[in-house]
């Protein structure tokens, strides 16, 4: 053999050899399962928010390649300031929130609802058995919430003007407690907070319901931000919401039921109530448009935000790209 030869020979050799490695790394990562991405979620505590306690639940978003770390807030208002502050990727909110956060010039961005329904009641004492009985009194509201938007047409359709009622702005974590020691007469919210209430004293306190009057969105919110850099992670985020979707018209009993758990709600009212609400992952851009629209109108014609504050585009806040690439993958 000849040098040349042999040189030949240990090159063949060590190519090979190198390719034997390679294949074995290749092989190595292909059985490695790949790292989950964390992302942080905010969820409002609702019943309305049961695609996100469902998903939380059954971890779709293990599904969709996804870690998520939940964080529950005591309304969407709350949610978005955290998404707005960095502190969660994504999160639950009602469609109030994010009109003010376009008033003021703020990213927040709707990429789809949930569902579509009538979320609210007043609960107080038994001297306010209609909306004409809130003239003088306390009533218990947090301001930029669609909450405050239909308290404001329970005056309306009640010939009462905002000055005729004292509107206490308080978080919802303070309601109940606000209404048992007098410091409220009433309160605009939803449900656990209505049983909590109606638990506090035997007959002191009720429900007094305005039908019709609004029908509210529960959105899933994020930043412009997110979706020009991370439009995928948000495709993976709705996706994991559509399989709870799936999960909630399986076994709807169910759903309630650890939706109540998550809520501290008796599993019953989660149960009576579950029907009304809906679910289903969806975004009719030209009708959500059209309330939010409407309720920035409202918010402007009273002075609920700066004087110079003009309508916005809400055609740029609801994006609709992200629900279309879930649909179609």
């Amino acid at each position: 053999m000849t040098p040349a030869s042999g040189n030949k020979l240990r090159a063949v050799g060590y190519f090979r050899r190198l390719a034997a490695v390679a294949a074995a790394v290749v092989a190595l990562m292909a059985a490695k399962p790949s790292l989950a991405q964390n992302i942080a979620v905010g969820e409002g505590i609702a019943l309305q928010w049961g695609h996100f306690y469902v998903a939380d639940h059954y971890n779709t978003w293990k599904e969709q390649g996804l870690t998520a770390k939940a964080t529950t807030f005591a309304s969407g208002r709350l949610v978005l300031d955290a998404v707005l502050g960095g502190g969660v990727l994504v999160g639950t909110a009602a469609e109030t929130p994010v009109v003010f956060a376009a008033l003021n010039g703020l990213p927040i961005r709707i990429i789809a609802t949930l569902n579509h329904f009538e979320p609210f009641d007043l609960v107080g004492i038994k001297a306010i058995a209609t909306g004409k009985d809130l003239k003088g009194r306390r009533i218990g509201v947090p301001q930029g919430t669609n909450a405050h938007y239909f308290y404001s047409k329970i005056l309306a359709s009640s010939g009462l003007s905002a000055s005729d009622v004292t509107a206490v702005n308080l978080s919802p974590a303070d309601f109940v407690s606000s209404l048992a020691n007098g410091s409220i007469d009433a309160f605009v919210w939803s449900e656990p907070h209505l049983s909590q209430a109606m638990s506090m004293g035997e007959g002191k306190f009720h429900v007094v319901q305005f039908p019709g009057l609004y029908v509210g969105y529960s959105a899933v919110i994020t930043l412009q931000n997110t979706i020009d850099k991370e439009p995928q992670t948000l495709v993976k985020v709705l996706k994991a919401l559509q399989s709870a979707d799936q999960a909630i018209a399986k076994d709807a009993n169910a759903a309630a039921d650890l939706t109540a758990d998550r809520i501290k709600l008796d599993p019953k009212i989660a149960r009576a109530v579950w029907p009304r609400v809906q679910f289903g992952t969806a975004l009719a851009k030209d009708e959500l448009i059209k309330e939010l629209e409407s309720q920035a109108k409202w918010a402007i014609d009273s002075k609920l935000v700066r004087p110079d504050a003009v309508m916005p585009n809400f055609k740029d806040i609801v994006v609709t790209q992200p629900f279309a690439d879930a649909q179609a993958k």
